[in-house]
């Protein structure tokens, strides 16, 4: 992570080449969009960050009753991947050098079967964690379960994405198709479904990776490749053929 970290730096010191890390930005647009759903929810309610793991959002919950649920036992990764080097270090979300560190939660256990009564939350944010569970269908029966009549549901999950906590990975993401179909069939009502980044972004984005953990030589052969994914222009095809994930903004019905 500080390895990467520095070689954007440095590009972005470099006059006219800061376009071309417009699609490595992801965690900053994330923690924006999900910023702005905690400032509008109202205050005084009482809201859980489901798989919560480092509670990067604690801070920005402050006008809210704030509980955290984990099942707090992913410590470091038990393969490495590309994505690895990524994270190491980055204290933010989580990754310490002793091991991965996790918030003050008040529930530990599956996100599935969580120990709290019926209707008990006005609002539930659940960020980047479907693709760590073995079972999200019933991780999103559970939070309709948890919430209130008209509680809000602030979900988002990559759509195609590499291997991460892993022992913990069971999928590389879920699409749009998955949100409309699951969502309501738990009783949430979808208010926005959005879509980050298409194909070409997607692209470039691991072909940008792949220089940043690969030799000089290999650097030099993808850069072509990244400049020319990079510069170009979202379509509806290339929107609907790849993205980076979904964000998902619902309401729990009054007649589950």
């Amino acid at each position: 992570m500080r390895a990467a970290a520095s070689i954007k730096n440095l590009v972005r010191r470099v006059p006219g080449l800061n376009g071309l890390l417009k699609h490595f930005d992801f965690q900053s647009n994330l923690d924006a969009y999900i910023i702005e759903q905690l400032a509008a929810l109202p205050a005084g309610g009482t809201i859980l960050d489901a798989g919560c793991g480092s509670q990067r959002f604690r801070a920005h919950c402050a006008h809210l009753t704030y509980k955290a649920q984990d099942f707090g036992a992913f410590e470091n990764e038990a393969k490495r991947t590309f994505v690895t080097p990524f994270l190491e270090g980055n204290e933010v979300s989580g990754y310490a050098d002793e091991g991965y560190r996790y918030g003050k939660l008040d529930y530990v256990g599956d996100i599935w079967s969580i120990d709290e009564r019926d209707a008990y939350f006005d609002a539930i944010l659940c960020t980047e964690v479907l693709e760590h569970i073995p079972y999200p269908i019933e991780a999103v029966r559970e939070f309709a379960r948890l919430l209130k009549p008209g509680g809000t549901l602030i979900l988002t999950a990559p759509s195609a994405c590499l291997r991460h906590m892993d022992p913990f990975f069971f999928q590389t993401g879920l699409s749009d198709r998955w949100y409309e179909t699951i969502l309501p069939q738990a009783g949430f009502e979808i208010e926005r479904l959005d879509q980050v980044g298409d194909y070409y972004a997607w692209m470039a984005y691991e072909l940008g990776r792949s220089a940043l953990t690969h030799s000089f030589l290999a650097k030099l052969a993808l850069l072509p490749a990244f400049l020319f994914f990079n510069s170009r222009t979202p379509t509806e095809t290339s929107r609907n053929s790849l993205c980076f994930a979904y964000r998902v903004v619902a309401t729990r019905k009054s007649d589950l």
